[in-house]
């Protein structure tokens, strides 16, 4: 993002106060969904057997229900970057279901720190609007 466009967030009509209270309530929930399945594609690239294929099952549905959640937050908020988030999560679907869930910590860590932003440029517009 740049510079001006933070600069224009801080300085938020107040009717954007809600657009950013959803931001970061997205953003937290979509962060703590990418930290789960990082821990979780670990796990289940140690296993092996019915295990394994239980493993990546529970993680294409976890995958898929954030994958689902930054997309509404993208709708919601009419923030584009969302929808690359989403993109970076569908990448690492494509690894999970490939079998390589242990390939999912780059796409994975890409989205979080996009979200990361996301996330601290709400609550700096919050906190300018003494909400936070």
């Amino acid at each position: 993002m740049k510079e001006t466009e933070a600069v224009e967030m801080q300085h938020a009509p107040k009717g954007d106060i809600k657009v950013s209270i959803s931001a970061y309530a997205q953003a937290e929930k979509v962060k703590s969904g990418l930290i789960w399945i990082c821990q979780v594609a670990d796990l289940v690239a140690a296993m092996e057997g019915l295990g394994r294929q239980q493993g990546l099952s529970v993680l294409q549905t976890l995958a898929g229900m954030v994958a689902d959640e930054s997309q509404l937050a993208g709708k919601i908020t009419g923030n584009h970057r969302w929808f690359e988030i989403g993109q970076k999560i569908n990448m690492a679907l494509v690894m999970i279901n490939s079998g390589v869930p242990q390939e999912t910590g780059f796409h994975l860590a890409q989205a979080l720190s996009k979200v990361t932003h996301i996330g601290n440029q709400a609550a700096a517009v919050l906190k300018e609007n003494d909400l936070f």
